[in-house]
């Protein structure tokens, strides 16, 4: 009878982590987010925001990085760069038309384009499953 219970107790616990780990895995990405805040220009220009937010996992939290690096590209040519703030943000003042956001400090690229006020959300997923 003892035998039996640890192999019901086993096979229970096996199937729980399989689940859990098959439901952390499936939430826990590195996602680039593009939204669109409308709005009207100013001197014939929109506001590009960027945000990077590092996402260490289950127990780790997420916070803003600092002093990342992001460089935006006009139509495949280099244009401006700037790092992110202590809140993880930068900010861009662009014409409307089509860019890409390079994340320097992680290798990632993003094709926008702008037409509005444009907010570009990084969360990446720190540790890799």
């Amino acid at each position: 009878m003892n035998k039996r219970l640890y192999l019901v107790l086993a096979i229970i616990v096996i199937l729980i982590t399989a689940v859990g780990v098959y439901a952390s895995e499936s939430s826990y990405k590195t996602t680039i987010q593009v939204n669109n805040l409308g709005g009207s220009t100013v001197d014939g220009k929109y506001v590009l925001e960027v945000q990077v937010i590092v996402n260490y996992g289950p127990f780790g939290g997420s916070q803003p990085l600092a002093s990342a690096p992001i460089w935006l590209y006009y139509n495949g040519k280099y244009l401006n760069q700037t790092s992110t703030n202590n809140q993880g943000i930068a900010i861009f003042y662009v014409q409307p038309g089509n860019y890409t956001v390079f994340f320097t400090t992680f290798k990632l690229t993003k094709s926008i384009t702008v037409n509005g006020n444009t907010e570009v959300t990084l969360n990446y997923a720190y540790l890799k499953v």
